[in-house]
């Protein structure tokens, strides 16, 4: 997949950092600034989903608390 982002170098560079968390790239051209006095340009990147990664499970007791019984708390003895 390709996309084009387009803005100033330094926001270029920012969008392209946050693209990197979703999106795996493969490609980045160089900047092509746009036509005239303009200080925009743009970048073009090529892009591919990354792996579905499995979902894991961990189950955990806390050791660092007493743990109560059901129906043991003050509140149930009185």
């Amino acid at each position: 997949m390709r996309i084009r982002v387009e803005g100033t170098e330094t926001e270029i560079a920012a969008a392209v950092e946050r693209i990197a968390t979703v999106l795996e790239i493969q490609e980045t051209s160089r900047f092509y600034a746009n036509r005239g006095a303009s200080t925009l340009g743009r970048v073009y990147l090529t892009v591919a989903t990354p792996p579905a990664t499995p979902v894991v499970r961990a189950d955990a007791e806390r050791t660092d608390q007493q743990r109560q019984l059901p129906g043991t708390s003050r509140k149930d003895l009185r």
